[in-house]
């Protein structure tokens, strides 16, 4: 169960109550006077994180102070609290952070209509049998059959409707995004994917909704823009007041055509195992993936809920963790910020298990498009078994991070600033090459080692 409720700060005028169970909903008299207490404890500079009764908590967010959210249910905490971040989010991005506190309750009413199938969505997803309720920022992802060329559509349609702000929804997941849309904030990126499935995608149809973007544009008013490109896959952008809908459609069927063919899930296979969930905190993304049947998923889902999920919270390397089912034994492995929990047949013992588990997340950490937004770079390129990354044109830190995080997994070691300095490094295995500042000592260090260079512009 999780019901939210929101009213005036002023007066406690209801403005909505959602409620996602068949149980009986709170009286707004019993509300009302939590509501009071609540009110009468800020007087007195005494501030109520939650309230607590038999059967469920009572958690309470302000919007300014304009509004008051209420959260009522039997998840935890954290959980609850996430939950009212979000619609709270979700609330200024579709009426505006400063409208909010220049306008009437009545007003309001009217104007937060659109987020009401929004919040009933969140709330289906936070109280179903499901991975989001732990994760609910985190955007599950789907490697497609051919990322580069999509990434390569994408851009071209990007760049057409002149918009840096695009991605790709497959079969409701992620599989596509610009650069720019990855640096969004999170809660931002999570709440533009779920307006389009919320919104649009069971309708079949095109939207262009007028948003704000809460954490960049909290004054300007924004279009978000999607339509169909073939059953089942979507393409969104950020626009401003042109172009039309009509045009964004046409030149998305242009874009897109040639890669119609492409938008077929490529699921890693690790072997022996029914099915996997991996968990990368670093991007703030998940993918769970290559179910052999629903007792599967759900099975794999209730170990993470239950037992894995825990490791998100530990920084020690190399974190583990078994159970033993009726027909599946799940493990789980967790190291930096990456959790891949895998479910094996019950016919397989742990040792055997264990052994599989070890080298499939060997294979996931080494599988650097698997791990980390390749597209965010600005050259990836292979020199045999050789890694060749680059921070050029990296702008923020959280880039520079990620770069870093690559060879620090391929090592164990953290670089110092000395390594910090150069543009561009070479791994391999657990090593670095070379260092080198621009591209050609790069194509020197090639030659020096016989090494076939493929440079591709990402």
């Amino acid at each position: 169960m999780f019901d939210v409720v929101c009213t005036s700060a002023n007066g406690g005028i209801p403005i909505f109550y959602r409620k996602n169970s068949k149980m009986d909903s709170v009286p707004f008299t019993t509300f009302s006077t939590l509501n009071a207490v609540i009110t009468f404890a800020d007087v007195q500079n005494v501030q109520f994180k939650s309230i607590h009764t038999d059967k469920h908590s009572f958690i309470w967010h302000a919007i300014g102070d304009s509004l008051i959210l209420a959260g009522i249910g039997d998840l935890n905490d954290s959980t609850i609290k996430t939950g009212l971040e979000l619609i709270s989010t979700l609330i200024k991005m579709i009426i505006g952070d400063e409208n909010i506190y220049n306008k009437n309750a009545d007003r309001i009413k009217r104007e937060i209509k659109p987020c009401l199938p929004i919040i009933d969505y969140i709330l289906r997803s936070l109280t179903s049998v499901t991975i989001e309720k732990h994760l609910i920022n985190i955007i599950e992802t789907q490697s497609m059959k051919d990322n580069k060329a999509i990434n390569n559509c994408l851009y071209n349609w990007s760049e057409t409707i002149c918009s840096d702000l695009c991605w790709v929804i497959v079969d409701k997941k992620l599989s596509a995004a610009t650069k720019d849309w990855w640096d969004l904030h999170i809660s931002d990126r999570k709440l533009l994917i779920t307006i389009i499935l919320a919104n649009c995608y069971d309708q079949i149809t095109s939207a262009d909704i007028p948003i704000f973007l809460p954490h960049s544009s909290t004054k300007v008013l924004l279009r978000l823009v999607c339509c169909l490109v073939v059953q089942g896959v979507w393409t969104a952008a950020i626009c401003g007041p042109t172009p039309n809908l009509d045009d964004i459609e046409i030149n998305a069927a242009k874009s897109f055509r040639t890669v119609i063919n492409y938008f077929r899930p490529n699921y890693t296979k690790f072997e022996l195992t029914s099915g996997y969930i991996i968990v990368n905190t670093n991007l703030f993304k998940y993918m769970q993936n290559y179910y052999l049947s629903t007792d599967v998923q759900r099975g794999i889902v209730q170990f993470y809920n239950k037992i894995a999920s825990r490791l998100m919270n530990d920084n020690v390397m190399g974190n583990e963790v078994s159970c033993m089912g009726k027909n599946h034994n799940y493990y789980a492995i967790s190291s930096n910020g990456i959790t891949l929990c895998l479910a094996y047949p019950s016919k397989h013992n742990m040792v055997t298990i264990k052994y599989y588990a070890k080298q499939a997340f060997q294979q996931l950490l080494s599988d650097i498009n698997t791990i980390f937004t390749v597209e965010e770079m600005k050259y990836y390129c292979v020199i045999n078994n050789c890694a060749f990354y680059s921070k050029q044109n990296i702008e923020t830190k959280l880039h520079l991070k990620r770069t870093l995080i690559i060879y620090k997994y391929s090592t164990g070691n953290t670089l110092n600033s000395h390594y910090a300095s150069y543009h561009f490094f070479i791994v391999s295995g657990a090593e670095i090459l070379f260092f080198c500042y621009t591209i050609d000592e790069v194509l020197d260090c090639c030659l020096l080692n016989n090494g076939l260079l493929m440079r591709m512009t990402i």
